[in-house]
């Protein structure tokens, strides 16, 4: 719990015909953690890797394909967990004819969806016009080309195939001989095709100075029956879409299966090392998962040779072990704010549980309100519905900050601004008193992180710097010299303790003394000068440093005297408008303000919890690693 999972490499060893079949055991089993072996080991730099390139590029055409039918027919595939082997080339041909069997469907539907918005907007165009008439000219219309003429009868059927893929309205409304006045309305951004087509078929425009002739009716009626006819349309070739869909779904799914099974299995095999003959194969697995990773590789291959090195027996730098965390289901959702100060080092102690602790002690204490915490705690149950990991967790978060922020309103005796008897103390009646328990909580927290760093040093076997680091043994001892000598000028208000100022002044003295240890362990030279101006100014550093860490966390308190002053000013302004516009308006002033106090400072306190964790905490002690233990799954 207070350190990552003990880690070890595994390198199998199997003929190459077997590959394969080895990967997609081990990526089964969902705990490999596949690395290149050559970064590794030395003298292992000639031997080859395995080339993917071109193969994982065969399939990712594939899942490209197949995601481009998925989007235009609405079809959810998703990997089955049991699958029909397939050979690449009988995929692509499988999924070619997929394609072809749904490609004219997806052709008319679009054309028909297009022709559709075309009627819609010429409908929306023509509806501003109403009345709609014969007289009216065709310069007035800045989106339509409005002519009237007229056509020999027999060239109307003509006129409609000539412009079958482009919209227009003919509405016939007088016949005179074997000619047939029109009304044409089409788009004029097409105009100079349509006069190309009306002059090739004999158009004569009409004199248009007659009355005009009201046809809104029938013009408007006659785009909304095409209207009608194109949505049957769709409709219908959306049945006989979704009839196609059902029948193709299995086959595709076992498509989409069989290519994110071998895009797995190529995504471990390119950190394989290929010989003539052999393949090499190497991986991190949790030490408790060791035995029964080789149990299975030895069952499906009896003469596979597998070596096996706990971490810590490598040769390697320890921030390139990736580091699983194994924190209780109460804890884990802590991990996303060490995820975004970096990832422990491999060895070192595990910060989440501290971190749990300390970040919801300084939130509750500077956003203490009872009616507050449970607005939080019910903003959580929302994000719990998501189906992201990661909200979810998020809403956990929240969900705790919620609960540490109900606890301190019952201790401040807060509901929403609103006083009840409190339990422990009233901030803004308390004002020393808060002042020196954030002091306190602070050097709690500085003493902690002192303490995990010289825990951190002693398990690397770094004995300097568990003695002689910044946040070293002797560095903490001159921190709580210092702490005890001013709190006895504090509390007995007497003159300097000589045997503090002595304690002090020796583990001062001590870290002159670090040259001189890392000559003699490190053979370690530096110029006597240099060595000395370095010492001098650790020490400075220290004093200053542990100084401002110290006083950095009075915003605990300043941030909750904050939080209570931003009530009493909502409440004055409240009683302010309650004069001005009564008892509504004063409402009003209250819901809004906790509103805002929720939402501003909510987002103010975390961050302030953050820092004090990250700069305060962190800097004690934290070592980072690379990076996080992610094994590949089948």
């Amino acid at each position: 719990m207070f350190t990552a999972e003990a880690m070890e490499l595994i390198t199998i060893a199997v003929l190459k015909e077997r590959e394969e079949g080895v990967v997609s055991l081990l990526l089964r089993s969902g705990v490999f953690h596949p690395v290149d072996i050559r970064g590794i080991e030395k003298g292992m730099e000639d031997i080859s890797q395995f080339q993917i390139e071109k193969e994982h590029s065969l399939y990712e055409s594939l899942q490209s394909r197949l995601r481009d039918i998925a989007k235009k027919t609405g079809m959810a595939l998703l990997p089955k967990k049991e699958f029909r082997n397939l050979s690449y080339e009988e995929a692509d041909k499988n999924l070619g004819k997929a394609e072809e069997a749904i490609k004219p469907l997806i052709a008319e539907k679009e054309d028909l969806v297009s022709r559709l918005n075309t009627k819609e907007a010429m409908l929306s165009r023509l509806e501003e016009y109403v009345p709609f008439s014969i007289g009216r000219p065709s310069s007035s219309y800045s989106f339509l080309k409005v002519e009237v003429g007229s056509l020999e009868e027999k060239n109307l059927p003509l006129l409609n195939r000539s412009l079958k893929d482009i919209p227009h309205i003919v509405y016939p409304f007088k016949k005179e001989g074997s000619r047939s006045a029109l009304l044409f309305i089409g788009l004029r951004r097409d105009r100079e095709l349509l006069d190309k087509v009306l002059r090739d078929l004999g158009w004569i425009k009409l004199d248009q100075e007659q009355e005009p002739q009201d046809l809104s009716r029938e013009v408007v009626k006659k785009i909304k029956d095409e209207i009608d006819v194109c949505k049957k349309d769709i409709e219908a070739v959306a049945v006989n879409l979704r009839k196609l869909k059902d029948e193709l779904l299995e086959g595709l799914s076992d498509i989409e299966t069989y290519v994110t099974v071998k895009k797995s299995l190529l995504e471990a095999k390119k950190y394989s090392c290929i010989t003539e003959k052999t393949a090499l194969i190497s991986g991190w697995v949790p030490g408790s998962e060791k035995e029964k990773i080789i149990d299975e590789v030895k069952r499906f291959d009896p003469s596979s040779c597998i070596e096996e090195r706990m971490a810590e027996d490598l040769n390697i730098p320890k921030d390139e072990i990736p580091v699983k965390l194994r924190n209780t289901r109460i804890f884990r959702p802590f991990e996303l704010l060490i995820d975004a100060y970096g990832i422990p080092r491999y060895g070192t102690i595990d910060p989440t549980i501290f971190v749990a602790i300390s970040f919801l002690i300084m939130f509750g204490a500077m956003f203490g309100d009872l009616g507050h915490g449970l607005v939080l705690s019910a903003v959580s149950l929302f994000l719990w519905k998501s189906k992201k990991e990661n909200v979810k967790q998020a809403g956990t978060l929240i969900f705790y900050c919620g609960i540490s922020s109900e606890l301190f309103g019952i201790l401040y005796g807060s509901f929403f601004g609103y006083e009840f008897p409190s339990l422990w103390i009233k901030p803004m009646h308390s004002i020393i008193e808060i002042f020196k328990i954030s002091i306190l909580f602070g050097i709690v927290m500085i003493t902690g992180g002192i303490f995990l760093n010289v825990v951190n040093a002693f398990k690397d076997r770094d004995y300097i710097k568990a003695f002689f680091d910044k946040s070293g043994l002797i560095a903490g001892v001159i921190y709580w010299t210092g702490i005890a000598l001013v709190s006895k000028m504090l509390v007995s208000r007497t003159a300097f303790q000589p045997v503090y100022v002595i304690i002090f002044l020796a583990c001062a003295g001590l870290l002159f003394l670090k040259p001189l240890v890392e000559l003699i362990v490190k053979k370690k030279r530096e110029p006597v000068f240099t060595a000395f101006m370095e010492s001098t100014i650790d020490i400075l550093e220290i004093v200053m440093g542990y100084l401002a860490n110290t006083v950095s966390f009075i915003r605990i308190a300043a941030f909750a005297l904050a939080h209570t002053g931003l009530f009493l000013s909502i409440f004055e302004l409240s009683r302010i408008m309650k004069g001005v516009g009564g008892t509504a308006a004063s409402l009003i002033i209250i819901v809004f303000g906790n509103i805002l106090i929720i939402l501003l400072e909510g987002l103010v306190v975390s961050i302030q919890s953050l820092r004090l964790n990250y700069y305060e905490f962190f800097s004690k002690f934290f070592m980072s690693g690379k990076r996080f233990y992610k094994p590949l799954k089948m």
